[in-house]
Order: structure tokens, then sequence, then C-alpha cells
């Protein structure tokens, strides 16, 4: 008889998504076991040859993982006040910091040698950290992206913005995406260019779309209606989307070249029809998208790991 169906979630024990996951894990039947990596617990993992323990819990009954979130090493806070302690203490706690990160990226590298499976494959998440990288891929394979900058030299930005729009976010995100400005080409601001790389890439115009990919597939597309350049920054309007075939099946062959089980694509439609893929993301927000989908997509992601898992648990058992 097979023993009771467990899926791993990998992130914080408070952060929603985990939450929302883990119920509706329980509620088609399996037991949910979130891995919280957050920097501020007490380090809960350990690993011995085979055999791995999570709070003293052994995972042998745990085949698949949810990959929500692997915390880095760097501050996530405002850190003005307890600067006087960074100072004195700033070393020793990034390299404790970087000792727990290092130690969850090995047992994640590790787990699929013991025929444990990882929704995504803990290497896309440099693709959310490093998007040239990412666009480098797409483009190569023919997929269409924005014509992408990436540079802290002043001459080669002025080069790529003459005469066309263009806009600008972080090398590895965590911010808006913004539009390049007279302002923003000032002495001053591309002086401090030379500091820290920024990614540029030309303005698409379009609407947004963001579509869910899930093992091969698309389970889900909406339109995004937003305020300005980038719909996060204020209230967002969402519809389902009927997606033509082959936006789908671009969108598909994106998630194949990157490695990604589980994503969510943006991409920008233009008034042709045609479109632009802006990015895949290794561990997207779905939360909210929900709301409005004729299928919630949590659904069908709790009913995909709980199905590999049972096929995991089956192949073990006929071995």
């Amino acid at each position: 008889m097979m023993k009771e169906v467990s899926v791993g979630i990998i992130g914080a024990a408070n952060e929603r998504h985990c939450v929302y996951l883990s119920r509706e894990l329980e509620r088609q039947g399996a037991r949910p076991v979130i891995l919280d990596n957050s920097p501020n617990l007490p380090f809960p993992l350990s690993q011995h040859a085979d055999e791995s323990y999570y709070g003293g819990m052994p995972l042998s009954d745990t085949a698949i993982y949810y990959l929500r979130a692997l915390f880095l090493p760097t501050p996530a806070i405002d850190t003005e006040p307890i600067s006087g302690q960074i100072r004195e203490e700033g070393y020793v706690a990034y390299a404790a910091e970087r000792e727990r990160y290092a130690a969850w990226l090995s047992w994640l590298k590790t787990a699929p040698l013991h025929n444990r499976h990882i929704v995504n494959p803990v290497d896309t998440l440099l693709l959310h950290f490093a998007k040239p990288y990412q666009l480098e891929c797409l483009r190569k394979r023919h997929i269409p992206v924005p014509d992408t900058l990436v540079t802290g030299d002043a001459n080669l930005l002025q080069r790529f913005s003459r005469n066309r729009q263009v806009v600008y976010k972080p090398v590895a995100g965590g911010a808006l995406c913004r539009l390049l400005t007279e302002e923003d080409k000032g002495e001053e601001r591309l002086e401090a260019l030379a500091t820290a790389p920024v990614l540029f890439q030309e303005y698409v115009a379009g609407s947004d779309l963001r579509v869910f990919v899930l093992d091969g597939r698309v389970v889900a597309s909406f339109l995004v209606e937003g305020e300005g350049i980038d719909y996060r920054a204020g209230k967002t309007k969402l519809e389902p989307y009927e997606l033509q075939p082959e936006i789908a099946d671009l969108c598909v062959q994106a998630c194949e070249t990157l490695g990604l089980i589980f994503s969510g694509v943006d991409l920008k439609l233009r008034v042709d029809g045609s479109v632009v893929l802006i990015e895949c993301n290794p561990s997207p927000m779905f939360e909210g998208f929900d709301r409005v989908s004729p299928v919630p997509i949590v659904e069908q992601l709790a009913a995909y790991l709980i199905d590999s898992a049972i096929q995991v648990r089956k192949t073990e058992f006929r071995s």
C-alpha cells in the first residue's frame, strides 16, 4: 500500500503563495511540507549521504518539491538603523548567510541524484538574477525579445538610445521598469551609471500578456491592463485571454529552452498581433491571477505536483 503523498514547498512558511499552495495540496489530499529557508530562523536543514532532515524530521517520504524562493545572502531590509552593527559584525553576518545559502543550494543540487524532483530546477533561479543570460538564450533560439544593452558605459547608452524610446531596469531585478528620460541622461546620472551596470531595452509598445506554462502546456493566459510602463506600479485589471496557438507554442518553446517546468511568461502584444517576449519568471506569482482564472492555476499546479510524487513513488516501489 502506497504511503500518504507528501509535497515539499521551499520558501517561507508565512509567504502567501506558500500558504496558498499548501492549502490546495491539503484540499487535494496531499500532505504539504514547507521547508522554510528564511535567514532569521535557526538553520533547519541537515544532509548526510542519502539522508536529508528538516528540523530533525526525515525527508525520505517527500519526493517532489516546489521551489518558491531561495533567499540570497544580501540585506533585504533598510539597514540604516543597524548600520553600526553592520560595520562591526557585517562580515561575520554575511559569512553566516553565505554558508546557509551554500547548504541550501547544495541540497537542492543533489536532490535529483536521489530521485527527488525540484519544480523548478534550482539552476533556473539564475534566470531571474541574470536577466541578460535569459534573454540571450531566447534570442539565440530566434524567440523575439527586446533589443537589449547591459552597460555602465554612458557613450554606449547614448548611441543605443538615439532616436528611439528606451526603458531600463536592474540587471538582477527587484525594481520597476522605467522609461529613460532626458533627465536620466544628464551628466550626474551618467556618472553614477559607471558604478553599476543597468539593463536597457528598446521600448515595445503594446498590451501586456501574462501566460502560465506548466509541464509543456499553457494552463492560463491573461490580458493585463495597468498604469504606466510597468503594470506592477499601480492598479491592474486582469481578464482571461484566449491565446492564439502560435503564441502558446512560443511560450512553451521559451520554457523548454530555459528548462522551466512552471513559469509565468510576460509578453507584449503589438497592434499587428505579433508578440515580443519580455521575461520567463521561474517563480511566478499567481494568487492574484487565480481570482479571475476559469480554472485556478494553484489547482493545476498542486495536481501536477501530487501526480509527479505518485509517479516517483511507483518507480521506487517497482525497484
